[in-house]
């Protein structure tokens, strides 16, 4: 059996424990049903506070942040620096508790009350912290999350806040882009 063979047999094995895990242990369990709420209260709270009238802008910012979040935790969960052992749904990683829903909507109500980038880097910094050096601990406290010898929440801590630093600078890029094309449309 070559590499790929042996890489798709133990990919194969490694879903079937997981799913059987979620089905057998995590799903309708108290933390799940606790996930599942988070989930569904985050998202009705954001829609009450979130600016409508920038709803496009600040949902672009949040999905810049969801989606290099996703790949931070598929870096992160395949070198196994980190694992999340309960899962709202049984794929790797879960997207929906920490990357949809609780970390992006955080960022994007930082980002719609902070206008200015010294606001919005203070902001980010505390933020960030909070996330990094107090819910990932309990997280892992309370059995969510598993974080590895070969990974600290300090590198969490970085990585978020170039994330959504990143994310910031390349939405007003393109608003200031999108500016320019309507200001030289309208000469």
């Amino acid at each position: 059996m070559n590499t790929v063979d042996m890489i798709h047999q133990l990919r194969l094995k490694l879903w079937d424990l997981t799913y059987t895990q979620w089905k057998t242990e995590t799903l309708f369990s108290i933390q799940w049903w606790s996930t599942v709420a988070l989930i569904v209260i985050s998202y009705a709270i954001w829609w009450v506070i979130v600016d409508k009238r920038r709803l496009s802008q600040i949902l672009l910012f949040g999905s810049l942040v969801a989606v290099q979040r996703i790949v931070m935790d598929i870096i992160g969960t395949n070198v196994v620096f980190f694992s999340y052992d309960i899962r709202e749904t049984p794929f790797f990683p879960s997207p929906f508790q920490l990357d949809f829903t609780l970390i992006a909507m955080v960022f994007m109500v930082v980002y719609q009350y902070c206008h200015t980038w010294k606001k919005y880097l203070i902001w980010t910094a505390v933020v960030t912290g909070m996330i990094s050096f107090a819910f990932f601990p309990i997280l892992e406290k309370l059995g969510f999350l598993k974080i590895y010898k070969n990974w600290n929440v300090f590198y969490a801590y970085v990585l978020i806040f170039i994330i959504v630093s990143l994310s910031r600078w390349v939405v007003l890029a393109v608003l200031n882009i999108q500016q320019n094309a309507k200001n030289a449309k309208d000469k």
